[in-house]
């Protein structure tokens, strides 16, 4: 895979095997401006010459319009070729939804764990209901029922009730978690329910509260409801189809409350290495790009009563290598990224970077790249990165080449706007003062002396010295 040049000799075109840069993860790393993005187009390029397969995580949305993609997935208003599609809730796990609805440690988390225990068992019953069992309106009730019917019908289903995905009606979970909140037994009878437990329901009114929000939100329609296609459909039958190299999953348009996007992504990322641990890479290897990684590597979500971990990308970079799923991580804040994530990665593409923290964590996350060496680094040119790895004799400095389809990372260009801005404003105080200097038109059918009836002409607006071509100007603050 061509990937750069030696500036120097007339140039000398520097070319690396695909295990060298993927086979331990890689890194892209640089300060704004310094052509990380491009770096990342390259490799993706690359890696598409050469037959491989790559999904990108696009947070920004540049590289959905890059011309050598194949797919792009978006999760609100499609525009071209783009389709729209969301995560199917009954494919996320139960860390996920507590990641989402947030539940106290002390009471809330226990009765959530149970309605989401409750609900499984309900949806794996189906329509062959146990005697003793008593379901109504797709909840189970508790209250003042027998036991023994519940558990021998955990135990029957054990196998269902311990698969990740919460494959059950969520419309019905804030009702179910009413109905957990009984006494373990009943006072004259301990082989049934207890009554309902006010107390409980009172310390639970929050989450209750919580979830019929999150459930009814615009913000988590992407996972809560099924606009467009399934992403998991699309992804498996992108990973069946050889004729297809690239995917882009872009989360422009994706919110950024209730922790929408990180959690979304984690949700991808650990779909992704279940199906790399169900073995579906190991034969046929997938790289995963994630741009701007310190935004979701390393985040928790929570309180000091309970929190949970997005951990997903970073299990992938601690186990995903031996199933064939590897990662390359582009971030502009190497600091933020967790270290047990960093020592997992093998190449790094290191572009411009000005601050300390930064160029220590490269320091420390590769022996590679001394003190000496590392002075260099804030002095790179755009396009221009040092190379760092395991399987590289010396760090190598080199210009990326520049990608055939580059994605759309360009700053604003202030001259170009702000002389068409001028020009506008110009033409717009030469309207005014055209329309201002022609005389007034009186109509034929009215005479001339009842028209102006020894009225003079209010006189013609006139724009103050020195302020001519600039209309912002008269506005007085």
């Amino acid at each position: 895979m061509s990937v750069g040049r030696i500036d120097a000799a007339d140039g000398v075109d520097v070319c690396l095997p695909p295990e060298k840069i993927f086979g331990r993860h890689c890194g892209v790393f640089g300060a704004t401006g310094g052509a990380k993005s491009w770096t990342v187009a390259t490799l993706v390029q690359q890696l598409k010459k050469a037959g491989g397969r790559a999904i990108i995580l696009d947070p920004t949305g540049e590289f959905a319009d890059m011309g050598n993609v194949d797919d792009v997935f978006v999760f609100d208003a499609p525009v071209g070729a783009a389709k729209l599609v969301h995560f199917p809730y009954r494919e996320v796990t139960e860390d996920d939804l507590f990641s989402l609805f947030r539940p106290s440690g002390q009471s809330q988390g226990p009765r959530l764990r149970e309605a989401i225990k409750s609900l499984k068992l309900v949806a794996a019953v189906a329509g062959a209901v146990p005697a003793g069992l008593v379901i109504n309106n797709g909840l189970i009730e508790k209250a003042g029922r027998q036991r023994a019917p519940y558990f021998t019908a955990l135990h029957a289903h054990a196998a269902q009730l311990h698969a990740p995905a919460c494959d059950f009606d969520i419309a019905n979970l804030a009702e179910q978690v009413k109905n957990e909140c009984v006494w373990g037994s009943a006072q004259n009878n301990a082989g049934a329910f207890g009554n309902t437990d006010q107390n409980s329901i009172g310390y639970c009114e929050s989450l209750i509260a919580r979830i019929n929000t999150l459930l009814g939100s615009r913000e988590l329609e992407c996972i809560f409801r099924t606009n467009g296609t399934s992403l998991v459909a699309e992804l498996r039958a992108f990973l069946a189809d050889d004729r297809k190299d690239l995917a882009v999953i872009s989360f422009k348009d994706v919110r950024f409350e209730h922790n929408t996007r990180e959690i979304l992504l984690n949700v991808i990322g650990r779909f992704l290495l279940a199906e790399a641990r169900a073995g579906a890479f190991r034969t046929s290897p997938l790289v995963v790009f994630l741009d701007e990684a310190h935004q979701f590597l390393g985040r928790s979500v929570g309180d000091d009563y309970g929190s949970v971990n997005l951990d997903s990308f970073g299990l992938i970079a601690k186990e995903g290598r031996k199933y064939g799923l590897t990662c390359v991580l582009a971030t502009q804040r190497p600091r933020d990224i967790p270290q047990n994530v960093m020592s997992q990665l093998g190449t790094l593409f290191v572009h411009r970077l000005t601050n300390d923290q930064d160029r220590e964590t490269v320091e420390r996350a590769c022996g590679d790249l001394d003190r000496s060496a590392a002075q260099f680094v804030p002095m790179l040119a755009p396009g221009e990165a040092v190379v760092i790895g395991p399987d590289i004799p010396a760090p190598v400095p080199l210009f990326i080449h520049p990608p055939e389809y580059p994605p759309n990372s360009k700053g604003p260009e202030f001259q170009s706007f702000w002389k068409t801005r001028r020009a506008r404003a110009e033409a717009a105080a030469a309207n005014l003062l055209a329309n201002a200097a022609q005389p007034s038109v009186v109509p034929q059918s009215v005479p001339a002396e009842e028209a102006v009836a020894g009225q003079a002409d209010p006189p013609a607006a006139t724009p103050a010295p020195g302020f001519y071509g600039d209309l912002d100007d008269d506005i007085p603050f």
